[in-house]
């Protein structure tokens, strides 16, 4: 039984195979990307020309200790590929993203991208949006809680400000997290539109009709998911 490091060291070949010289590269967070940044410095040293736009201070500073070129969001024109991991993974290539607490600026660079790259491990494949891990969404200090009241009062779910060491956490905007509790299946689309709505939330972990192929690490090898056809 392969563990999920593992799994997820799997797919760094196929995701390294995917890097052209000369790209811009979108850099995510988690642990899976922790993993793929030395290989993306691996390719520098070989000769290749690339610069990272990071998704997060965490990631940039890993990128940095390994003479990784990082661009600001503001100074690119264009970013060529984004590699980033996921929390769940659906069957339409929809993704719950933000588990790191990142999911504002993971959106705002993986949308950019020309391209966006799933790496991930098996076991964030999920039949449904939300049916194991709580949905991060990205809300203001100010009146935090009361949007989780907002948010309780229209659908059956709980809410959560995301604690770490009972500090609560703080994202690299200066916000809080909430994560939300799914008892059941919830329609995402419908739901993401609710809470993007909401005064004093700024993004929501759905990333939907965002990721253009995943990079799954199994235990019967790699599988690569894309888009259904319509």
């Amino acid at each position: 039984m392969m563990d999920t490091k593992q799994l997820k060291l799997m797919t760094l070949k196929d995701a390294v195979e995917r890097i052209e010289d000369g790209m811009i590269l979108g850099i995510g967070t988690g642990s899976t990307i922790e993993l793929l940044i030395p290989e993306i410095a691996k390719l520098m040293e070989k000769g290749y020309d690339l610069k990272g736009v990071c998704t997060s201070e965490k990631t940039a500073y890993q990128a940095k200790v390994l003479n990784i070129p990082i661009l600001d969001i503001n100074d690119v024109e264009k970013i060529d590929l984004a590699i980033d991991g996921a929390d769940e993974i659906d069957t339409n290539l929809n993704l719950i993203k933000g588990g790191g607490g990142a999911l504002f600026r993971e959106k705002v660079i993986d949308a950019f991208a020309d391209r966006f790259v799933v790496i991930a491990d098996q076991t964030k494949c999920v039949s449904y949006l939300g049916e194991t891990f709580k949905l991060p969404v990205e809300v203001d200090q100010f009146n935090w809680y009361q949007i989780g009241k907002q948010i309780e009062a229209a659908y059956p779910v709980q809410t959560y400000r995301r604690m770490v060491e009972d500090t609560p956490f703080i994202t690299d905007n200066g916000n809080y997290i909430l994560d939300v509790s799914m008892s059941s299946q919830i329609e995402p689309y419908e739901f993401h539109e609710f809470l993007i709505h909401l005064t004093g939330v700024l993004e929501t972990g759905y990333f939907l009709d965002i990721a253009d192929e995943a990079i799954v690490g199994t235990e019967s090898g790699v599988k690569i998911l894309t888009k259904p056809s319509t």
